[in-house]
């Protein structure tokens, strides 16, 4: 498994941003120089001084979408005396830094948090699920389907209605937003979001057989494919994590 670099951090805090986001969503990540002399003033000499994140080849197309608002932000300004740097990187030994947030298009997205290994008779110890996802594997990939309002690919699901159990939201949303039917529902997990309050989803698999070649309506635009080979872009942040590890 060979590794690649994908982001130069600038200073000590951002490199922990990074790595802990990446890590968040099961991406292996390395930081290749995480040592204090690599965040000392002075000329940064590429292997030898600069920091650099690193992940393995086969997950640089996710990692690097996202870290997308990461690679666009402008260089950080100020004082770079030795006492700051040193100061960072005493700092972010002590304090959590800031969750990232997605956006899209100028819109803020949900931003994947984690999600909790609990078996599904026992998932209300956590949380109410308030809706559902589920990964359609077919013979050809797992079913993705693009979202007109959001712009991005995700994985069919829906906010679950009342009276309605999660398991019966899923395959209804994959019928709804696919256009077909699951085969045997199996439950993954509690899937936790958050886009400024904390939501959870519950998450699904399920085989299917007949997948139609175009499916379009008002919500959706039209259907893909997920594999570890092919990948559509943009993906939504906790679908690419759900997919990632359950994929």
């Amino acid at each position: 498994m060979g590794l690649v670099r994908i982001f130069n951090p600038r200073t000590a805090s951002e490199a922990a941003v990074v790595v802990a986001m990446l890590n968040a969503h099961e991406i292996p990540a390395y930081l290749h120089n995480g040592h204090l002399a690599s965040v000392l003033p002075g000329v940064q000499i590429g292997a030898y001084n600069a920091q650099s994140v690193m992940v393995p080849e086969e997950c640089a197309e996710d990692a690097l979408e996202m870290l997308a608002n990461f690679r666009a932000a402008p260089a950080p300004t100020g004082d770079s005396s030795l006492l700051r740097n040193i100061f960072e990187w005493l700092l972010f030994h002590w304090f959590i830094p800031a969750r990232h947030t997605p956006t899209r298009g100028g819109r803020r997205l949900a931003s994947f948090v984690t999600v909790h290994d609990v078996q599904e008779s026992e998932h209300a110890s956590i949380a109410a699920p308030t809706f559902a996802v589920v990964l359609a594997r077919s013979s050809d990939g797992v079913v993705l389907v693009f979202n007109r309002h959001r712009k991005l690919w995700e994985l069919p699901g829906g906010f679950i209605d009342a009276g309605e159990s999660p398991r019966d939201a899923a395959a209804r949303e994959l019928t709804e937003e696919a256009g077909c039917s699951a085969r045997s529902l199996s439950w993954l997990g509690l899937v936790e979001v958050d886009d400024g309050s904390p939501h959870f989803g519950a998450v699904f698999a399920c085989e299917v057989d007949d997948v139609p070649p175009a499916f379009q309506n008002d919500e959706i635009g039209s259907l893909g494919r997920w594999r570890r080979d092919q990948r559509p872009r943009p993906l939504g942040e906790s679908d690419a994590a759900l997919l990632n590890r359950f994929g």
